[in-house]
């Protein structure tokens, strides 16, 4: 059997060409950059922030929330090679049900044919663009997952940094009182201080030693924060925190919410959401034109026994050209409206967001400057004031000039202010880290006009 074409057109070279013809218009897959998971190495914990440090190298390691969103990242990615493909062509074969079915040239028994869809131009580019918008969008949802992360971490370590510290300082003065107890008990013992002085001891002694079992039941919730952060098992324990180091930071508003609308993680993943809806509205604007079906049809064709004519025995090959006809307007024009409006949706998604943003990072900046104030005035002023009244009237009491009322009211309030000085701390530490997780990125230091400094002691 010999091959002949039917028609003067060479349809393997026809479907060659417009196969490079609606390739050219096809994007190479996105690569976009895998994001680091963590930043910081473990370091010495000489401090408490080198401590931080290390819970926070842990936490990108293994939390399974951060490990989650990077695998849904990684998963969006491959969708573009997928939508930028050209689909599996079709083989047919078809065998006659009539055998030898006859014709001038020969008996024909059966036929094969390979057909491929290939979609108006431009189709495939915009699919993958949508694509590699949405990974854009995943790949920011990771970035703000991350941190996410880093802020829990940060606000579970400087609430375990407070209690620690209330917990060490009440019970510094659980055992000056304790050795008050036992002045009041010798002066009571040798007629020169009345009982109410013991009694008095031992109240302020039970509400110190339940003030200490409320504050150490605690550490189990606030490591259970750490340990979900960290993918630890719940009764991991930790080390009491050290002395930490403060950042005192000058932020102005107008600055720094300028900076958050451009580098919030949120906002990033918004605007790649707004650029994939704009590539669906030129899809759905591409469904206008119709699609192409190029096919190569093969008749196999038997030598005839029987004459001997022009052609005989030579098989059929044959070429093919399919159009859809997009004449349901109406259905065109609807999906073309539905991607219009998911534009507008995430347009006002993205104002709602920036509006959120603003409110939560001027709180934040107000319990920031708030809690400096706290700090700068305990440390400064209340606490040095307090400790002095304490010396005063401890050198009064052993004078016998001063009651024993007075003594242990004097202790009291400088163990408030100590207690008050450590939440201070504390709540800095988290408004910083809250306005860093929704700025998304470090704030101290740079050019915002920041600076590091020590803070000052509650001692």
């Amino acid at each position: 059997m010999k091959v002949t074409g039917m028609y003067p057109i060479k349809p393997a070279a026809f479907a060659l060409c417009l196969t490079l013809w609606v390739a050219a218009g096809v994007p190479a897959v996105a690569q976009l950059p895998v994001p680091p998971l963590q930043e910081e190495s473990p370091m010495a914990m000489s401090n408490g922030q080198d401590q931080l440090n290390a819970l926070l190298f842990e936490a990108e390691t293994n939390n399974p929330g951060l490990k989650a969103a990077y695998h849904k990242w990684q998963g969006a990615l491959q969708r573009v090679p997928q939508v930028t493909s050209l689909m599996d062509p079709k083989l047919t074969f078809t065998e006659y049900l009539r055998k030898n079915v006859e014709t001038r040239t020969g008996a024909q028994d059966f036929q094969l044919g390979v057909m491929q869809m290939f979609p108006y131009p431009g189709k495939l580019s915009l699919r993958g663009k949508a694509a590699a918008e949405e990974a854009r969008a995943l790949e920011q949802d990771l970035f703000q997952q991350r941190l996410k992360v880093r802020r829990e971490v940060k606000d579970a370590f400087y609430e375990y940094y407070y209690l620690e510290q209330s917990i060490r300082i009440t019970g510094e003065n659980l055992e000056l009182l304790k050795h008050f107890e036992r002045v009041a008990n010798a002066r009571y013992e040798v007629n020169r201080a009345g009982n109410q002085d013991v009694l008095k001891a031992q109240v302020e002694l039970g509400e110190l030693e339940n003030e200490i079992r409320t504050l150490e039941d605690f550490r189990q919730p606030v490591q259970a924060r750490l340990n979900a952060a960290l993918n630890r098992p719940m009764g991991s324990p930790f080390p009491a925190p050290a002395e930490i180091r403060i950042a005192d930071v000058e932020l102005r508003s107008e600055r720094i919410l300028d900076l958050a609308y451009r580098t919030n993680p949120e906002l990033k993943a918004i605007d790649a959401s707004i650029r994939k809806e704009q590539a669906e509205v030129e899809i759905a604007k591409k469904e206008y034109f119709p699609d192409f079906n190029v096919g190569v049809n093969w008749i196999n064709t038997n030598s005839r026994i029987d004459a001997d004519v022009p052609g005989e025995g030579d098989d059929v090959l044959m070429g093919s050209v399919q159009f859809n006809l997009p004449i349901y307007r109406d259905r065109l024009a609807a999906g073309v409206l539905e991607a219009e409006h998911g534009v507008q949706e995430q347009q006002n998604r993205k104002t709602e967001a920036e509006n959120q943003l603003a409110v939560e990072l001027q709180t934040a900046m107000y319990k920031l400057r708030d809690a400096k104030r706290q700090i700068d005035l305990y440390s400064e002023i209340l606490i040095p004031k307090a400790r002095q009244s304490v010396t005063v009237t401890q050198t009064a009491y052993s004078a016998e000039e001063a009651g024993f009322l007075d003594l242990v009211d004097t202790e009291r309030v400088l163990l408030n202010f100590q207690n008050s000085y450590y939440r201070a701390v504390a709540n800095y530490g988290q408004a910083l880290a809250l306005i860093e997780a929704k700025v998304g990125q470090s704030v101290v230091g740079g050019s915002e006009g920041m600076m590091e400094i020590s803070g000052g002691s509650g001692e």
